[in-house]
């Protein structure tokens, strides 16, 4: 099947220090792949996709119908005719949230593999999030597999009560260089369904962390969102800390930064996979390679 829609790349475009509303600025996703299989969060997925991208975005609906095993042992991951189904109803969901959208099934496989290979032409990659004690579903393995070599922003959905996706905004910041990128992608995030948006930064928890900066982006989110804005600063883990405002706030989204495993002084390559597991509210995970 041929996919529709201009490519833009899937770099953030960079807004600095001036503070213009949240809802005057371009949303910083315009082509979103939502991998669905089926599962409740995928399919919120593609409703909070469609909120990221706006009406004048364009979603792909991916379903995989990919087959396991092999000879006698052969069998359908999700299916021809299941795969179908699971369009169908995306499709649905997307209509509805008003944005443009294709429907593809890819026969191919594996899942992990098919979804990276297509995300590198898209602004966002849109999965459900797994579940907090399972990972063995085709959703939960794709998430996991695809945080550990993910390029392109990823939203990890997870399906509570129809609230909108940037309701409630957490986002982390471990005060090092490329946190600016985060809190100013979360500012763009904060549009007029917004209440509230939480800047987090655990004290300690980075070695080459800077308190100015910090404050500067504190500062940042107060100018440009008002009362709104909030911003909790504590000595603690960084996991916990983001779990415990994720809670105490009700947060329908949390905004963070990855690295790479085995970068020196990185805040996220455990506490992304920690919160995506953990965390009550979708998650969006920002890769190294798209903050300066």
């Amino acid at each position: 099947m041929t996919e529709t829609g201009e490519h833009t790349g899937n770099r953030l475009r960079a807004v600095h220090t001036v503070a213009p509303a949240p809802d005057a600025l371009p949303r910083p996703f315009e082509r979103a792949l939502c991998a669905v299989d089926g599962t409740k969060p995928s399919f919120a997925a593609v409703r909070q996709a469609a909120e990221l991208v706006g009406a004048q975005g364009h979603l792909t609906l991916l379903a995989i119908a990919a087959t396991r095993g092999g000879g006698k042992f052969r069998s359908a991951a999700l299916g021809s005719l299941r795969a179908g189904r699971v369009i169908a109803r995306a499709s649905q969901i997307a209509e509805r949230s008003g944005v443009s959208f294709t429907p593809l099934v890819d026969p191919g496989g594996p899942p992990s593999k098919v979804i990276a290979n297509r995300a590198a032409d898209y602004d966002l990659l849109a999965l459900g999030a797994p579940s907090h004690s399972a990972f063995g579903t085709f959703g939960g393995s794709v998430a996991v597999e695809t945080l550990r070599t993910f390029t392109t922003p990823l939203l990890l959905a997870r399906a509570p009560a129809e609230r909108p996706l940037a309701e409630t905004i957490v986002v982390a910041s471990d005060g090092c260089e490329g946190s600016d990128a985060l809190v100013e992608l979360a500012v763009r995030l904060a549009r007029p369904e917004c209440r509230r948006i939480v800047l987090v930064h655990a004290q300690g928890s980075e070695s080459n962390a800077h308190p100015h900066r910090v404050l500067a982006q504190k500062a940042l989110l107060e100018r440009a969102c008002g009362d709104r804005a909030r911003t909790t600063i504590e000595p603690s883990g960084a996991s916990e800390l983001i779990e415990q405002v994720v809670d105490a706030e009700n947060a329908t989204l949390a905004v963070l930064g990855s690295r790479r495993a085995g970068d020196v002084g990185a805040m996220l390559g455990s506490v992304s996979r920690r919160a995506v597991r953990t965390l009550g509210c979708s998650v969006l995970v920002i890769p190294p390679e798209l903050r300066p």
